[in-house]
């Protein structure tokens, strides 16, 4: 009658958090990294000056036939005369920046897309700019039908 009673190990008597350490420090690794790449990913566009002694290069934006005839400009309610672009890459399309005709603006590069109508199935290369307007200093890609160099 004399019977022994199984005994547990007291290691697996102690809570889940005692038997193995919290990994903090791979959370708080995680974290920074996310917070890192966040930063980073808000500023995108920083506004850079060119190099001393490099001359700054003006350009003028126009509404022109062409850039009328492929919507890429027109007028505001007050009549003043605007051509629409994009703050963060080249588009002909979701435009979310105006740029005002005639103020000369200044350059700060170029690049060439591959641009089809959609209605023709037409393609072809078009250069677009980035130009950055001098009332707030925000940069902005328009279309190269819409410049005046």
């Amino acid at each position: 009658m004399n019977q022994k009673l199984q005994t547990v190990d007291p290691f697996a008597q102690t809570p889940f958090w005692q038997k193995r350490p919290f990994p903090t420090p791979f959370f708080l690794a995680l974290f920074f990294l996310f917070f890192i790449t966040g930063c980073g990913l808000f500023n995108r566009d920083p506004q850079t000056q060119p190099p001393e002694g490099q001359a700054v290069t003006q350009i003028t934006v126009v509404c022109s036939d062409e850039c009328a005839r492929r919507g890429q400009c027109g007028q505001t309610r007050d009549g003043r005369s605007v051509v629409l672009g994009h703050p963060e890459r080249p588009a002909v399309q979701d435009h979310q920046m105006i740029f005002t005709t005639g103020s000369p603006m200044t350059f700060v590069s170029a690049n060439t897309r591959r641009v089809q109508v959609i209605a023709t199935g037409e393609e072809f290369d078009q250069t677009f700019y980035l130009i950055t307007r001098p009332e707030d200093g925000r940069s902005g890609w328009v279309a190269g039908w819409c410049v005046n160099p």
